[in-house]
């Protein structure tokens, strides 16, 4: 039997509106930025990625973050649901997925883990979290509800996301560590680049290790086809 190309690491409920969620986490990517990562996504479990855009039913899994669909239709959030989040829905309601028991610690040995390749990371249970981090070699991870009462366990381990010097401010005020994003053709005033971006460079997340929570606050241009959304607040 051939090796599963992901796993559904937990379902739950969110604690944002009590809609279910699925965490599926798939061993392999392309994407040039982060280099070969393992990717975490965080998806409603009954509608499809698409949809809950389209709806709004996506506030299950992305809670308050501004980079959603806002009602005059602009989406300044860089994540093509159409693509990967899409597919893997689809792969995981066909059953392509194993089980968390599948999942063996060999299979993280040497590996870095992306949480929340797309969806907010914070939803997912912090003993899982922790348990599969041990096995890895390092992660990174962001959360836009690092106000919310349930994500406090994640301060220290997950990025806060802000949006704006106020964000950076309160986030730093109570211990966070940060990753801000900045309007296209701006520069952040605190913090760092986050180094995969800088013009020319060969760094990728699965280089880096800045993202983890606990070392530094990183600042990136806003990327992606809603990135002239985004402004500076």
């Amino acid at each position: 039997m051939n090796k599963p190309k992901g796993f559904i690491l937990q379902r739950g409920t969110s604690p944002i509106d009590g809609n279910p969620f699925v965490v599926i986490m798939t061993m392999s990517t392309t994407n040039r930025k982060t280099g070969d990562m393992i990717q975490v996504w965080i998806l409603r479990d009954d509608v499809n990625p698409v949809a809950a855009v389209a709806t709004g039913e996506d506030i299950s899994v992305c809670g308050d973050c501004p980079h959603r669909k806002q009602p005059d239709g602009t989406r300044s959030c860089y994540v093509n649901v159409g693509q990967a989040p899409n597919s893997i829905w689809k792969a995981y309601k066909r059953g392509s997925y194993g089980k968390l028991s599948d999942l063996t610690p060999e299979m993280l040995q040497g590996r870095k883990i992306r949480w929340g390749a797309y969806g907010d990371p914070a939803l997912i249970s912090p003993t899982l979290f922790t348990t599969i981090n041990e096995h890895s070699v390092g992660h990174t991870a962001y959360t836009h509800q690092w106000r919310a009462p349930f994500a406090q366990w994640a301060r220290g381990a997950m990025q806060a996301s802000c949006d704006g010097l106020q964000d950076y401010l309160e986030a730093s005020a109570h211990g966070w560590k940060t990753f801000r994003v900045t309007p296209k053709g701006e520069q952040g005033s605190h913090g760092k680049q986050c180094p995969a971006t800088v013009e020319n460079s060969q760094a990728q997340c699965a280089t880096c290790a800045l993202c983890e929570g606990d070392k530094a606050d990183i600042w990136v241009e806003a990327h992606g086809t809603g990135a002239r959304y985004v402004n500076q607040i």
